[in-house]
């Protein structure tokens, strides 16, 4: 693909976003900011990707408003000041809002957009891997609540997603990780082929190659996208993406949200692995395999609390209705179903 390619996310009924694959962000950037859009565009940035690249800091102008981000800045107190600030500036319903940053980032101000004067238009230009195959793509906004990961928030898809696979490559190594496992979910519960690739390039991702990780890039989110396009609200398919994040969003609840969201996302993947392969829904060598795929992207397995500690949390997830929780188990490598469960069950509680 070239810069001008790009990925359309259009449900009948529903709004419509564009992903676009470019190779300068900083440049894309600029061109939102030119003099005649600059009266309606509201850049805000996240002052970790700001220090990750400087050409971004940069691009977003002086006047951009600048956010702490990370998972601890998904709550009201930011939220409201997000929203005041924009208020402040002069924002009208013809703005639109760029945000610049990581994944929790990107929810945060998806959020504000959708609540400024009722919803004004979203961009949003990623600066993590994990922003760029999960966060950006969806339309899924939210913020957090101490009693859970998530809980409020909204569907609001930007209009344009500018993904330059170049910024994943110079993050921290846990962050670079935690996007790992956001392309290990979408391989492990829905791309058998992505699969294979990841399995083939494991080694070649966790070092950062650029060709097999920009492949593996479009390969996730083409998938979501098929996804997303089909059940844009969540009723059904949709669910699949969900693969480790009951677990992983009860861990990072638990931390004070001080867990990555992708490292602990791995936690649950293995943990969902192990629960399938007890109910017969995966063979143990497809579960062995699995599980050596997240071994090889530097994501193992590693010690859980006990589960009364994480039982509170499981049991207020949003997947959780009158009939049980709706959890995602993988049936073989890039394929997975939709299983009722108890919280208790879900944590191998006696």
């Amino acid at each position: 693909m070239s810069d001008t390619d790009s990925l359309l996310c259009a449900p009948a009924g529903w709004r419509a976003s564009r992903i676009r694959f470019v190779t300068d962000a900083a440049r894309a950037v600029v061109a939102l900011r030119a003099p005649e859009l600059a009266p309606r565009t509201f850049v805000v940035l996240d002052a970790g990707a700001a220090r990750a690249h400087p050409a971004l800091r940069e691009a977003a102008g002086p006047a951009a408003i600048e956010l702490a981000g990370g998972e601890r800045g998904k709550d009201f107190a930011t939220l409201e000041l997000l929203l005041r600030e924009l208020v402040r500036r002069g924002v009208t319903r013809d703005a639109r809002v760029v945000a610049i940053g990581g994944g929790a980032h990107c929810d945060l101000v998806g959020l504000a957009a959708s609540l400024c004067l009722r919803g004004v238009e979203l961009v949003l230009v990623p600066s993590t891997l994990l922003a760029m195959v999960d966060a950006s793509v969806g339309g899924k906004t939210a913020i957090d609540l101490p009693e859970g990961k998530n809980l409020v928030g909204s569907f609001w898809p930007a209009s344009e997603v500018l993904v330059d696979v170049g910024l994943a490559a110079t993050p921290s190594e846990p962050e670079f990780r935690a996007g790992l496992a956001e392309l290990a979910k979408v391989a492990i519960g829905i791309d058998a082929a992505l699969f294979a690739a990841c399995e083939r390039d494991a080694a070649a991702l966790l070092a950062r190659d650029a060709a097999p990780l920009a492949a593996a890039v479009r390969a996730a989110v083409a998938a979501k996208l098929r996804i997303v396009t089909a059940d844009p609200l969540e009723r059904g398919e949709r669910r699949l993406l969900n693969l480790g994040h009951t677990l992983g969003h009860a861990l990072e609840a638990r931390s004070g949200y001080a867990m990555p969201h992708g490292l602990a996302v791995a936690q649950g993947l293995h943990h969902v692995l192990g629960l399938a392969v007890e109910l017969a829904l995966l063979s143990s060598a497809d579960g062995a395999r699995c599980a050596a795929l997240l071994d090889a992207l530097g994501l193992p397995a590693g010690p859980l609390p006990p589960p009364a500690e994480l039982l509170d949390f499981v049991a207020r997830d949003k997947k959780l209705d009158a009939a049980g929780l709706t959890v995602v188990l993988p049936t073989a490598p890039g394929s997975s179903r939709l299983v009722k469960l108890s919280p208790r069950a879900f944590l191998r509680m006696a």
